[in-house]
């Protein structure tokens, strides 16, 4: 026995200010036995030395590998009963990693995410944290430093805290079908059974789920990934698209998730298709293509009253965020 419960790899490429909030919130909202294991692809800044004296396993590549190829590299040094996959850009909240691993126990699932803003237990929901946050990120500009991403989160909940267990206290058990790429929790032995991360696929989260649903479909041996209501995580989203670019250095073939899968198959088997098969279009669907954009043209006109009523009355208050997941106490 490791005495390990929970191994956390995390790849990183410099965003000093990201890692240093990434730790702070690990070291804070922590309940299990954990190893940090860091694959560090070239960073120039200070951010290996600082994983480094937190305790963390630092794994240098000597260049830049894509995610899925970092995430292998980590697995095979994880030494954990389970093993969370996770983006260095994101804030945990106060037990998250108990929830998620009694998630996985309870409902006998192979892989579960908790819910943030690219995913919440209901559209409604989901629309409301990604509208206020796009207003947070317009509110505050420019956002470098550590204190600057302490401060959006102040902005974007309020009380953070006591915002994670209203969503805890109103989504208790309650599961969503899908995986959020920026927090993977499953069992060691279950990565290490099959074969880890697909190094070709760069939309490495969306795959897996595409493997695991195929898989219990066809052979039965395993349930659907899924995404745990109640534990919510913040992900500042794209933050290490926007930040340096670096060509990878690994050198295996590369393929879309279209070209692995085929479309028939994205159809029938992703939780949310439109992600993944494409907008239609005029010539091949043009009543869904004009359905689409009638809904693009309500979205735009709803964001620019909204960008409007900063400019007059200021960012609605954090508390009208805590509110409207509130209301669904009596909907469940």
């Amino acid at each position: 026995m490791s005495g390990i419960d929970l191994s956390i790899v995390v790849a990183v490429r410099n965003q000093l200010p990201h890692n240093q909030l990434f730790l702070e919130r690990l070291e804070t909202s922590s309940g299990v036995r954990t190893e940090l294991i860091v694959v560090d692809n070239g960073s120039t800044d200070p951010s290996a030395e600082v994983f480094r004296r937190a305790g963390g396993s630092v794994i240098p590549t000597g260049g830049n590998l894509c995610y899925p190829e970092s995430m292998n590299l980590g697995l095979a040094k994880a030494k954990g009963e389970y093993v969370g996959f996770l983006n260095n850009d994101i804030v945990v909240s106060p037990g998250w990693d108990e929830g998620l691993i009694a998630a996985l126990e309870r409902h006998r699932l192979p892989v579960v995410s908790p819910v943030g803003i690219e995913r919440m237990p209901t559209q409604e929901l989901t629309r409301a944290v990604q509208e206020r946050w796009r207003l947070v990120k317009r509110r505050m500009g420019s956002i470098r430093t550590a204190d600057d991403l302490r401060a959006a989160v102040r902005m974007m909940y309020g009380d953070w805290e006591g915002f994670c267990q209203q969503v805890k206290a109103v989504f208790k058990d309650r599961l969503v079908p899908g995986i959020v790429g920026s927090c993977v929790v499953a069992r060691r032995s279950f990565m290490e059974a099959i074969g880890g991360w697909d190094s070709r696929i760069q939309a490495a989260d969306w795959d897996l789920y595409l493997r695991l649903r195929e898989r219990a479909q066809t052979m039965g041996d395993v349930g659907v990934p899924m995404i745990a209501g109640w534990v919510y995580v913040h992900h500042y989203v794209q933050a290490t698209r926007r930040g340096e670019r670096s060509p990878f250095t690994c050198s295996h073939p590369r393929l879309t998730v279209q070209e692995k899968w085929g479309e028939t198959a994205l159809r029938r088997w992703f939780f949310d298709p439109p992600l993944l098969t494409g907008r239609p279009t005029l010539r091949r669907d043009p009543a869904e293509y004009l359905r689409g954009r009638a809904r693009r043209l309500a979205i735009d006109a709803r964001r620019g009253m909204a960008l409007l009523g900063i400019l007059f009355r200021g960012l609605p208050r954090a508390e009208e965020l805590l509110t409207k997941v509130g209301r669904e106490t009596r909907r469940n």
